[in-house]
C-alpha cells in the first residue's frame, strides 16, 4: 500500500499534503545567496550592475559580456568597467548575472 504526497514550496516552507494529515517543514539558507551593494568593489563604474566581494574570478562574466566586465589582476576578481549601453549589452550582463556561480553580480536597478 502506498501513500500519495503532494509537495509544494511556499514562502520558504515545504508543504507535504498526504490524504489525512498536513506537515510543514521550514528551511533557511545559510550563507550569502545574492550580491550585496554594500560589498561591491570600488572599481565598478556607477550604474545598476556591479560585482561584489564574493567573486571567485571564474571568468564567466568576462566571457559572457566582455564589453562590460574586466579583471582586476592584482585583486583576482572581476568588476563592471562599463555599464551596458544597448539592449544587447544589457541582455549579456543579465545573462552573466544569472550564470554567476556565487551570485557576485548585482543589479540595483539604478
Amino acid at each position: 500500500m502506498g501513500l500519495a504526497v503532494a509537495c509544494q514550496v511556499v514562502n520558504g516552507q515545504i508543504e507535504l499534503r498526504p490524504d489525512h494529515f498536513f506537515l510543514t517543514f521550514t528551511f533557511t539558507f545559510t550563507g550569502k545567496t545574492m550580491a550585496d551593494a554594500a560589498n561591491k568593489y570600488a572599481e565598478n563604474v556607477a550604474g545598476k550592475f556591479y560585482v561584489d566581494d564574493q567573486c571567485i574570478d571564474c571568468d564567466l562574466c568576462r566571457e559572457t559580456a566582455p564589453a562590460n566586465f574586466k579583471r582586476n589582476d592584482d585583486g583576482g576578481h572581476s568588476y563592471v568597467y562599463k555599464q551596458p549601453e544597448s539592449p544587447e549589452e544589457e541582455a549579456l550582463c543579465k545573462e552573466a548575472m544569472e550564470g554567476c556561480p556565487v551570485e557576485a553580480i548585482g543589479n540595483d536597478g539604478a
